[in-house]
C-alpha cells in the first residue's frame, strides 16, 4: 500500500526511455524506435504512451517573453499496454512518419520527440529526445 502511494506521487514510479534507431533522418523518413518502460516499486496500470513530434523554433514574438516556441506536428498513441508490474521491463516498438515538408534542423530549428506515459492518478513519466532532420 505504501509503495503504491509513493509511486502515485512520483517516488519509485515507472521510468520511460525512448530509443530511436537513427538520431538523424531526412524529411519524409519514418522514425523507428522503441519505448522502454521499467516498473517501479508497485504495479501500475498504463492508460497509454503518447509520442509527440515537436518543432522547436526560435522567433521573437511581441506577445511572448520567450524566444523559443514549440509547435506540435504529429502524435502517435500506443495503447493496450496493460499493467506494468513492479520491477518489470517492457519494450514497445513504434514507427513515426514525418512529412516531406518537415523543418530541417539548423541553429534556430530543432525537432523533439517527447514521450509521456499516462498513468492514472500518478505523476506521468516523460522522456525527450532530439532528432536531427537533414
Amino acid at each position: 500500500m505504501l509503495n503504491k502511494f509513493l509511486s502515485s506521487i512520483g517516488i519509485g514510479h515507472v521510468k520511460v526511455d525512448t530509443v530511436v534507431s537513427k538520431g538523424e533522418i531526412k524529411q519524409g523518413d519514418t522514425i523507428h524506435g522503441e519505448v522502454i518502460l521499467e516498473g517501479g516499486n508497485a504495479d501500475q496500470p498504463i492508460n497509454e504512451v503518447r509520442l509527440v513530434l515537436l518543432h522547436k523554433y526560435e522567433e521573437d514574438k511581441e506577445d511572448s517573453d520567450f524566444p523559443y516556441h514549440e509547435k506540435e506536428l504529429n502524435t502517435v498513441i500506443l495503447n493496450d499496454i496493460g499493467t506494468i508490474k513492479a520491477g518489470e521491463k517492457k519494450t514497445i516498438p513504434f514507427q513515426f512518419p514525418t512529412e516531406t515538408s518537415h523543418p530541417k534542423t539548423d541553429d534556430t530549428n530543432e525537432t523533439l520527440l517527447r514521450t509521456t506515459v499516462d498513468i492514472p492518478q500518478a505523476v506521468d513519466p516523460t522522456d525527450e529526445d532530439s532528432i536531427i532532420v537533414s
